[in-house]
């Protein structure tokens, strides 16, 4: 019998390109685009932070969401901070 608990969940985010520390990020909790960013270290002095783009794999194929960091900290467009699923891929030009 398998527990399912929720202090055992983790996932697996990537957040890759421009940021001081790109990698695989295993989390206990749900977190959104914006706390991914901040986890990685936020942006190197190189990155566009208006073409971020979230690879999610579903149903067998690609999906991609657009996502402008500079938008959404002026408070605009926040439904774009979308909550990250396991294996979620954050990419940051």
């Amino acid at each position: 019998m398998q527990s399912h608990h929720r202090e055992c969940f983790s996932m697996g985010i990537f957040v890759l390109g421009e940021v001081d520390a790109p990698g695989q990020f295993t989390l206990g909790r749900y977190v959104d685009v914006v706390q991914a960013l901040t986890l990685a270290g936020g942006f190197t002095p190189y990155a566009n932070s208006r073409d971020i783009q979230i690879l999610r794999r579903q149903d067998g194929r690609e999906v991609t969401f657009e996502f402008d960091f500079r938008s959404i900290s002026r408070g605009r467009d926040l439904e774009q901070n979308i909550i990250l699923q396991s294996g979620d891929v954050v990419l940051v030009p």
